[in-house]
């Protein structure tokens, strides 16, 4: 619900200002510092995805190379260390789509979004079937032996408010999507206000229905035994879940890449974005030390014609011609036009942008690498990222931009007291939850 309000918030931003996408209403409701400042979060968001990718690629690749290993050749696994393999198939993944992550264009990439869609139903699918067979009677060889014999109690509220504070933020970025929804608004042919709500209704209460099928078919399936990435809850070999698996792994893998290069973008526009701001902040102290040049300048001007000197009249006052250029000296500038290129320079320039473009991939898929072996685990990641970064962009913001932009008409309005309710409530709950995160 909150989700629905929120999204409706930023459309009507967006509508209000002209606004072409998030970071624009943004700049429109607090300004270029702000932008600079939403350019930062998203790109460590984003960072924050790819580790948490990167966790569900080990959790789910490696049990099935273990398998095949112990499987198809003569190497004995129980002498090499299991969390040193399940880094190296990982790192083995990167270095596969390390050809895809460096790409500008990913549109070939476009369908992957149907391959995750697919995968999910038939995962939500199989493991519901497994769930009733987990239900009906423990089957030896399908119901893997860590879960026969355990509580299978249905508990329909948790005991423990913690556990309460660790989920939402997870419920929180299974629908995050507001980055997405102006660009949505205004691809419609006929972005109307009644449209706009139709679609944003209709999309979050298919992502429900499709998210709570799949939540509880997976705790069915293992109870309080269920792990953050339930795939690690069945066994490797099970022929049911493979196909699901595999797809689920196909869609991380290509959806690395996909989730690179919006990162990759928003850390190259930060950095063009706080050079700019530099250089404004330079050019406006130049223009202050020039106005009070100009200043004497005048004066001094004004003392000359006032003293008659006529030596001086072969000259038009303030303005002395050089070459193709003009300098004029009351205006304290200089402007003199000599166009040319240079092949040498301009290689210079490609060769660095070539070399921040690589330098930039590299650091990302390193961090994404490093955070993704030092986490306990992918519910880890996605409860810090909800609860602080997933609260700020999803409700935070837009409700704030909407009280910015339309707070002038008061709060009579219902739209303007549910912003301000979202925006407390908000604020609250991310403390909250980033706290019993960190503390858990």
């Amino acid at each position: 619900i909150i989700t629905d309000f929120s999204l409706y918030l930023l459309c009507c931003c967006a509508r209000r200002t002209g606004a072409a996408s998030y970071i624009d209403v943004v700049r429109f409701a607090f300004g270029p510092m702000a932008e600079i400042c939403i350019t930062g979060i998203l790109w460590f968001f984003l960072s924050g995805v790819l580790v948490a990718f990167n966790v569900l690629l080990m959790g789910i690749f490696a049990p099935l190379a273990r398998d095949f290993v112990t499987t198809f050749t003569s190497i004995d696994m129980t002498v090499i260390d299991e969390k040193q393999f399940d880094i190296l198939v990982l790192l083995a993944i990167i270095v596969l789509i390390s050809p895809l992550m460096l790409q500008k264009n990913l549109y070939a990439l476009r369908h992957i979004c149907y391959v995750g869609f697919t995968s999910v139903c038939v995962i939500a699918v199989s493991i519901g079937y497994r769930a009733y067979q987990r239900i009906t009677i423990d089957i030896v060889g399908v119901i893997p032996a860590g879960l026969i014999g355990t509580d299978m109690q249905i508990k329909f509220m948790t005991d423990d408010w913690m556990d309460a504070l660790h989920a939402f933020p997870i419920i929180v970025l299974a629908f995050m999507c507001s980055f997405n929804v102006v660009e949505v608004q205004g691809a419609l042919e006929n972005p109307t206000r009644e449209r706009v709500k139709s679609v944003i209704h209709i999309s979050v209460t298919s992502c429900f229905v499709l998210f709570q099928l799949f939540g509880l078919a997976g705790y069915f399936y293992a109870y309080d035994a269920c792990r953050g990435n339930i795939f690690l809850n069945f066994d490797p070999s099970d022929s049911l879940i493979i196909v699901g698996r595999l797809g689920m792994g196909l869609t991380l893998m290509f959806g690395t890449p996909v989730v690179t290069l919006p990162c990759r973008e928003a850390c190259l526009s930060l950095i063009s974005q706080i050079q700019s701001r530099w250089r404004d902040s330079q050019d406006s102290a130049i223009l202050e030390k020039q106005s009070e040049l100009d200043g004497l300048v005048d004066t001094a001007h004004t003392t000359l014609l006032n003293s008659n000197m006529d030596s001086y009249s072969s000259f038009t006052p303030g303005e002395v011609e050089i070459d193709e250029g003009i300098c004029d000296i009351s205006a304290g500038i200089c402007d003199i036009s000599a166009e040319f290129s240079n092949p040498v320079e301009e290689d210079i320039r490609q060769d660095h942008n070539m070399l921040a473009h690589v330098g930039i991939t590299f650091m990302i898929a390193s961090f994404a690498f490093l955070g993704a072996v030092s986490v306990p685990g992918v519910e880890f990641v996605w409860s810090i990222l909800g609860s602080s970064l997933g609260m700020l962009i999803g409700f935070i913001i837009p409700s704030a931009c909407y009280l910015k932009i339309r707070g002038g008409k008061g709060m009579g309005r219902n739209t303007n007291i549910g912003a301000f309710a979202l925006l407390v409530f908000s604020i609250l709950v991310a403390v909250a939850c980033t706290i019993g995160g960190l503390s858990s």
